[in-house]
């Protein structure tokens, strides 16, 4: 894979795909995307509460695609009832 310069827009949107289960880790492995995540996806699953959730949202309501702000607050609910329940 070629090296190329960060894109903010690769990362915002790889840690999207990837958090809503859109796509998996191994397809991002099996492909020649660029792999900027904003946080270790080798780390355990975020929680509800992560501050990565705020910058995806900031970062889509700036980009104006509030379908995926919709989601990711969708997520967030789903895992704090998981974790409350």
């Amino acid at each position: 894979m070629e090296h190329t310069n960060f894109d903010e827009d690769i990362c915002f949107n790889n840690t999207y795909l990837l958090i809503t289960g859109k796509k998996t880790i191994e397809e991002f492995l099996d492909s020649d995307a660029d792999l900027w995540f904003l946080h270790n996806p080798e780390d355990q699953p975020l929680r509800h509460n992560n501050p990565i959730y705020e910058e995806l949202l900031s970062y889509f309501i700036y980009t104006e695609e509030y379908e995926k702000c919709q989601e990711i607050v969708n997520l967030q609910t789903k895992l704090k009832q998981i974790i409350y329940n």
